[in-house]
């Protein structure tokens, strides 16, 4: 299973897993996104993340459509595979990775990270809905936080500044997956946009090995000289001063994550 923050360069890695004899759905959209089961994803986070005890332990014990959801989601997205190793794309699974790893205690994950200043400058979606705004900050109802505006004035404010809006999400979910990333121990791998893009080879060697990809020559033949690495550090190309406040905005992971001395 591939997740990371939007705009990271997923598509790349999807496609290489996808020529090397991976399903992961037909029902994608143009970013290999298995789509169908963003709503599995979206009502598991509005009504339990971040707190899985309540799954565990309270409403979800009898939470009829959730197990409703799953079934469906799962239906649909397994349609048509045949007798192929299966798995799927989807950024805001991340969300969701203790109720997946419960429900397939042998699947593996790749957790695809990238310079959050370039994710910054690639526009997605303001946090005005509830499941968009736990995405963002893990909690709804909060209107201001870190000079940024929530809930319905969300879309005012990303419109006006939507790089550290974009910031905020990065640092979210690239620490949210790593963090869950630590307790799957073996079970994840944490791959960087730009050594995929500068080492194909090795990188993706290293990708398919992990899953075990039944078809990883053909798959790095397929997708190899495709490969670029043009849209690295991409963020150079915007102004001076924004990058400077998305840069103040991330600092931290950014250093954590050697994007930044």
């Amino acid at each position: 299973m591939i997740f990371n923050k939007s705009h990271s360069g997923s598509r790349l890695l999807a496609r290489l897993v996808e020529e090397s004899g991976i399903w992961l759905g037909d029902d994608l959209n143009d970013s290999r996104d298995a789509h169908g089961l963003l709503r599995l994803v979206r009502y598991t986070v509005e009504h339990y993340y971040p707190d899985y005890d309540r799954l565990w332990r309270g409403d979800g014990r009898n939470d009829g459509a959730l197990v409703g959801l799953l079934v469906g989601a799962f239906a649909d997205h397994l349609r048509g595979r045949g007798d192929r190793r299966w798995g799927w794309k989807l950024c805001e699974t991340v969300y969701v990775l203790p109720l997946i790893d419960f429900l397939f205690p042998e699947a593996r994950y790749i957790h695809l990270i990238r310079d959050g200043r370039d994710v910054a400058f690639s526009d997605h979606v303001a946090p005005v809905e509830p499941f968009w705004q736990k995405v963002y900050i893990d909690a709804v109802g909060v209107r201001r936080w870190r000079g940024l505006f929530f809930g319905a004035m969300g879309q005012i404010g990303y419109r006006l500044d939507s790089s550290r809006y974009n910031a905020q999400h990065w640092v979210n979910s690239v620490e949210l997956g790593r963090r869950y990333g630590g307790m799957l121990r073996e079970r994840y791998l944490e791959v960087r946009y730009e050594a995929l893009c500068r080492n194909f080879a090795d990188e993706g060697r290293r990708v398919l090995d992990f899953i075990a990809a039944p078809a990883a020559e053909a798959g790095l033949e397929a997708i190899g000289p495709t490969v670029t690495t043009d849209a690295i550090g991409k963020f150079r190309r915007h102004n001076r001063l924004r990058v400077a406040a998305v840069t103040r905005y991330a600092r931290p992971l950014l250093t954590t994550l050697g994007y930044t001395d």
